[in-house]
């Protein structure tokens, strides 16, 4: 049976293992120079593909364990310390918990529930406002009023809206509406 490149390289990986271990272990320190030389073993076992022909085997493994060294490195750069970790589980989440989140639905319903109570131009006003972010001259001219009736519709909604939700001063109260053009 003759002896195949792979079995050639094992052995001279066997046979100087602890001269490859000092060298490399002066180039890369003693943790990674092991686990290189490990890690090269288990690669030379593993490789299904045959491998050409080499001239000097010693060498050739030296240098695969070299090469495995400053793969593990490089590897290595790219995880998470543990000092890493601590300060991203240090961040504080700023997403509302559960409790947060069941009230601003209760509030929202609230309100769903208080739009049912306004006409259908006043809900329609406060929806496009809000929502669609519809001009008061658009919704003038569709509903044939002034802009000041929609507007006048519009601070109903909103202070009927703070009412339901307990607020003594509508929410809109001095503020600029979502535009930034008219106030209250």
């Amino acid at each position: 049976m003759p002896d195949t490149t792979r079995s050639v390289l094992l052995r001279s990986l066997q046979a100087h293992y602890a001269d490859i271990l000092r060298r490399l272990t002066r180039r890369v320190g003693p943790d990674v120079a092991s686990d290189a030389l490990n890690e090269t073993w288990l690669r030379l076992e593993r490789q299904n593909s045959p491998l050409a022909e080499v001239k000097n085997p010693d060498a050739y493994v030296y240098r695969a364990a070299l090469n495995t060294a400053a793969n593990m490195r490089k590897a290595d750069t790219r995880l998470l310390t543990f000092v890493d970790i601590e300060d991203l589980l240090a961040v504080p989440d700023d997403a509302p918990g559960p409790a947060a989140i069941a009230a601003d639905r209760a509030s929202i319903d609230i309100v769903r529930r208080a739009l049912s109570d306004l006409t259908e131009r006043q809900q329609a006003v406060f929806y496009e406002t809000f929502l669609g972010d519809v001009s008061h001259q658009v919704l003038a001219d569709r509903y044939g009023v002034t802009v000041r009736t929609i507007q006048k519709e519009l601070k109903r909604a909103v202070e009927h809206c703070a009412r339901r939700l307990g607020n003594k001063k509508s929410f809109a109260s001095g503020q600029a509406r979502l535009s930034g053009r008219y106030r209250y």
